[in-house]
């Protein structure tokens, strides 16, 4: 009994011998890069969005109209096979891909994956996936970039401004003027809130006119860091860059979520530049 013990004990204490690495090992990440992704179909359910060539916690689940994740996801460099699926508990239906498509993101690169358009057969503009560049220049001291990107399906082209307050009487021309659908604006830089009553929005119209005005919401304020914490990305915020993407309002009677902010357009914020880290 008590040789057969130490056997058991000696078999283990090589088991582990063997499984346990070197005190010098490293263990390298691999390159990666960054995704955003945001479901912007106006005229369905929630949607599956993934890689499926590689293991990885990269992907938008269960995503109902206008859902995204804010800030980045990190995910290996290289080529990524993305499928989207309709979310759904029966099989048949979930492991069939509604898109299938390959292609290759860059190290240190940021992207954001925009699936924009309707899905009903027939509906126009189609649902198509976009696949949009970010990696914004760092603003200058004081300042905060931001960007739109116009995925609002069928409201046609948009003027877009950006104002201090609510109330701001828009100029008579636009700062981004005559918007097509699925255009991609420019960085631009402007200086953070400062003033306690500041709190710079978004406001777009259709092209040509100042009224009504089809969305008008303030951009994410953000939180200043501190020795311990680090700060997050806001207008108040200075070296912040926010991506303001227009959609639209979702389609009546369909299966995306109805009434209430769903029935206009509005704006979804993406975090396309931390402001620098204050804390260790």
């Amino acid at each position: 009994m008590n040789s057969l013990r130490f056997s058991l004990i000696g078999c283990l204490a090589v088991s582990a011998a063997a499984c346990s690495k070197d005190a010098t090992f490293v263990e390298t990440n691999p390159p990666q890069a960054s995704l955003h992704w945001i479901n912007a179909i106006a005229d369905t359910g929630a949607l599956d969005m993934r890689p499926i060539d590689i293991v990885t916690n990269a992907g938008l689940f269960s995503a109902t109209f206008r859902s995204s994740n804010m800030f980045y996801q990190g995910i290996d460099a290289g080529a990524r096979k993305i499928r989207v699926f309709v979310h759904d508990s029966n099989p048949a239906i979930a492991g069939v891909p509604i898109f299938d498509s390959t292609f290759t993101v860059t190290a240190n690169t940021g992207y954001t994956l925009l699936y924009a358009g309707l899905a009903r057969t027939g509906s126009t503009p189609a649902r198509a996936f976009n696949v949009i560049p970010d990696n914004p220049a760092a603003p200058a001291a004081g300042q905060i970039g931001y960007r739109i990107i116009h995925a609002g399906a069928g409201l046609g082209n948009l003027d877009v401004n950006f104002v201090r307050h609510a109330a701001d009487t828009l100029p008579d021309a636009p700062q981004i003027g005559n918007v097509a659908y699925l255009a991609v604006g420019t960085y631009a830089m402007v200086a953070r809130d400062s003033a306690a009553t500041d709190s710079l929005r978004i406001v777009v119209t259709a092209a040509g006119t100042k009224v009504p005005r089809l969305v008008n919401l303030k951009l994410p304020v953000g939180i200043a860091g501190t020795d311990s914490t680090n700060p997050i990305a806001g207008t108040r915020i200075a070296g912040s860059v926010i991506t303001a993407v227009i959609v639209p309002a979702s389609v009546v009677g369909s299966r995306a979520p109805q009434g209430g902010a769903f029935a206009a357009p509005s704006t979804v914020f993406l975090v396309d530049r931390r402001p620098p880290n204050t804390a260790p």
